[in-house]
């Protein structure tokens, strides 16, 4: 079940696909985040030119106000608003769709939201996903609560997920539950952990028999470096394209339509999506489909109770005991 790769043309049935490992940009003023997002759009310019079968390209968590340890808030906008409008244009003119990242969206609720923006080639905000997992201790974006999924180029079924979402497999899942035939991280993740986001992009498709896409930025701001590695994985969990640790690198495959809705509906074996509702069929008639998790029944039944089931294998206090006074 693997895809070819090495092409740059797509199909009916295939939907090309482009990750960037966005250099991390260092700003300092709105003026210098728009700027940033021309820059940013002149990639999209470049690779429909080099890739003529692109559907979709997407960038990197951060990659367009950056994360300033200290103006993050000053550098916070709308969507839609003058970064969204220049992303939208991008998309209309090359006719393709496009993932972008707002750090911050201005949120009435509190701090701003970590917002994935999907644009589709008619340059239309079609979907707008506030990161539900905020990487702690350092962001300090406000959390969503829904997973999104959307009707993307050539019908297939997108998820937005960020950063951090991932390294919780519950979001993945819920997005595929959706419908999501194809999951999308966008994510500013630093060294040390380059290794066990890699496995984390391979393991996430392969459990949940989705095709799974993670852009990273590279480079270093004034404070992390960031190692890139965006990827395009199958569905079985293999790689279909890799990007290196070299900043601004951009990376292309082909994700089959027909193939992945095949493996859904007829795998037996490690069609993991039918079995956990189906377990044991073999002996049972038609299989179990209750849950057998008992800490996922009483999270829904009883969040407080979850947390206390949590808190014994941890901590009970926001930060550790030796932090609490600082």
């Amino acid at each position: 079940m693997h895809m070819p790769v090495g092409t740059i043309s797509s199909s009916r049935d295939t939907v090309g696909v482009a990750v960037v490992n966005y250099r991390v940009p260092v700003v300092e003023s709105k003026a210098e985040v728009l700027e940033n997002c021309k820059r940013i759009a002149s990639f999209i310019d470049g690779a429909k030119r080099g890739y003529p079968g692109l559907d979709l390209i997407i960038f990197p968590e951060y990659s367009t106000q950056g994360f300033h340890p200290t103006r993050w808030l000053e550098l916070s906008t709308t969507v839609p608003g003058p970064e969204t409008d220049i992303f939208a244009e991008a998309c209309r003119r090359n006719k393709v769709w496009g993932i972008f990242s707002i750090t911050g969206e201005l949120n009435p609720k509190g701090n701003p939201w970590n917002s994935l923006v999907m644009i589709n080639d008619r340059g239309e905000i079609v979907m707008n996903y506030h990161k539900i997992h905020p990487w702690v201790p350092q962001e300090p974006w406000y959390p969503g609560s829904e997973v999104l999924v959307v009707e993307g180029p050539k019908g297939l079924k997108v998820a937005g997920t960020i950063c951090y979402d991932c390294n919780q497999p519950e979001i993945v899942r819920e997005a595929v539950m959706k419908g999501a035939e194809l999951v999308v991280r966008i994510q500013g993740y630093m060294h040390p952990t380059s290794l066990q986001q890699k496995l984390i992009s391979q393991v996430r498709a392969w459990e949940n028999l989705t095709y799974f896409a993670v852009a990273n930025m590279a480079g270093r701001d004034l404070v992390y470096s960031y190692f890139g590695g965006s990827n395009i994985v199958n569905f079985d969990g293999t790689v279909l394209a890799e990007c290196g640790q070299t900043p601004d690198e951009v990376t292309y495959a082909l994700l089959s339509l027909s193939a992945i809705r095949d493996a859904r509906r007829n795998w037996t074996a490690e069609n993991h999506l039918f079995n956990i509702t189906h377990r044991g069929y073999t002996a049972v008639q038609d299989g179990v489909a209750e849950c057998p998790y008992e800490f996922y029944r009483t999270w829904v039944t009883d969040p407080a109770k979850a947390r206390q089931m949590s808190e014994r294998l941890t901590r009970s206090t926001v930060q550790p005991e030796e932090h609490a006074a600082d």
